[in-house]
């Protein structure tokens, strides 16, 4: 009797091991194809410097602890609100909004920058939260995507912004995103 108990319990051991090592493996299949079925979008941000008639300026400087106005001073604090579009010109067709906010880092020369990107098309409906460490002499920024509402909703991923018009020297510049989203 005792043999035959044994052997039950080695059956049941055994037959719940393979259904934990199937458990896992399936998990892992689902996870890998998660992360490499993306979507991806496209899109440009337009930011203004200095207002124009019908352009107004789109970055602030909110804040200044110590009541030095330079761009990279320690403790300040900006906000601003992109206008997005669909190409780069700016009479392309709106397509939302992107509020933020952003803190210098003095030591590096680069911001904390913080964004509630909120797209409105028949496709996407919904906002996506970014964020990244800019650069601001660089050609490109990637921004790290952390979630989203609306069909945006529990996306990750990332985004890759490089400059598509105007520069230094212009009252604006306009950014080429590349969003890839899992």
């Amino acid at each position: 009797m005792k043999m035959a108990s044994n052997a039950v319990k080695f059956q049941a051991c055994t037959g719940l091991l393979l259904v934990a090592i199937a458990i896992c493996f399936n998990g892992g299949v689902v996870d890998a194809r998660r992360h490499t079925e993306h979507k991806q979008l496209e899109f440009y941000l337009h930011e203004q410097f200095v207002s124009e008639p019908g352009y107004p300026a789109t970055d602030l400087l909110a804040a200044s602890a110590t009541g030095n106005t330079s761009t990279y001073a320690f403790g300040n604090l900006g906000i601003s609100e992109q206008v997005v579009r669909e190409g780069v010109s700016n009479t392309s067709t709106i397509i939302g909004r992107a509020p933020g906010t952003f803190q210098p880092n003095m030591e590096e020369r680069t911001f904390a920058l913080y964004k509630l990107i909120t797209l409105q098309t028949q496709e996407w409906n919904g906002t996506l939260v970014v964020f990244c460490d800019w650069l601001s002499e660089a050609e490109s920024n990637e921004w790290t995507v952390v979630g989203g509402t609306g069909t945006f909703r529990m996306m990750r991923g990332y985004a890759i912004n490089t400059k598509a018009a105007g520069g230094a020297g212009t009252n604006s510049i306009t950014f080429k995103w590349e969003v890839f989203l899992y």
